[in-house]
């Protein structure tokens, strides 16, 4: 059984969730990735296949299935 890398929980559920990546000067956000995420902590990884096609994703340029508008704070 897998343990969180970040709490040591053992228990997990399977939920889409999203990500905001910094790419070449730019932030993308990605939806309903399919990830593990603990219940204690909410630490969330990604199978290899899961991260392999979000980097292919992000890497071919594809036009994005929508865009919005992001506050940005400085602290």
């Amino acid at each position: 059984m897998s343990k969180c890398v970040i709490c040591g929980n053992q228990d997990f559920r399977r939920e889409e969730v999203e990500e905001i990546f910094h790419i070449d000067d730019h932030y993308v956000l990605v939806e309903h990735i399919p990830a593990t995420v603990c219940v204690q902590c909410g630490e969330k990884t990604f199978t290899a296949e899961t991260t392999e096609g979000i980097r292919k994703m992000l890497r071919e340029r594809r036009p994005p299935s929508r865009s919005v508008a992001m506050d940005v704070f400085a602290y």
